[in-house]
C-alpha cells in the first residue's frame, strides 16, 4: 500500500509531460521521479525521534521505498526499450549479442 501511494504522489510530477512525451515516455519519467531514498530516511528518522511514527510504521515506509528503488527504474528502463522486434539479436552471456542471435537476425549471411 505504502509503494503504491508512493508512486502516486512522486509519480504524478511527470502528468505535464504527457501532451510532449507520449504516455510510455511520461509513465518511465513517474517511475524515475518516484524513486527516492533519502527523503524517506530522513522523515522516517525525525518521525520516530519526535514519536509522531512508530518504529513499524517507519519500518513499512523504508521497506517500500527501498521496494521502489529495486523495481520502479527496471519499469521505466522496460517501458522505455519497448517491445522487442522478432529480428532483435539475442542477448550474449555478458549482455552483448550472441553468436547465435546474429546468425539468426540475418538468415541470407549463411
Amino acid at each position: 500500500m505504502f509503494l503504491l501511494a508512493l508512486l502516486v504522489v512522486r509519480g504524478a510530477a511527470a502528468l505535464p509531460l504527457l501532451p510532449t512525451a507520449g504516455r510510455r515516455a511520461t509513465a518511465a519519467a513517474g517511475l524515475l521521479q518516484a524513486t527516492s531514498l533519502p527523503f524517506i530516511l530522513t522523515a522516517t528518522q525525525i518521525g520516530v525521534a519526535t514519536s509522531v511514527l512508530s518504529p513499524v510504521t517507519a519500518a513499512a515506509l523504508v521497506a517500500a521505498r527501498l521496494l521502489s528503488v529495486l523495481l520502479f527504474p527496471a519499469a521505466a528502463l522496460a517501458l522505455l526499450r519497448g517491445p522487442r522486434s522478432p529480428n532483435a539479436l539475442t542477448p550474449g552471456p555478458l549482455g552483448g549479442p550472441s553468436a547465435l542471435g546474429s546468425v539468426q537476425a540475418n538468415p541470407a549471411a549463411r
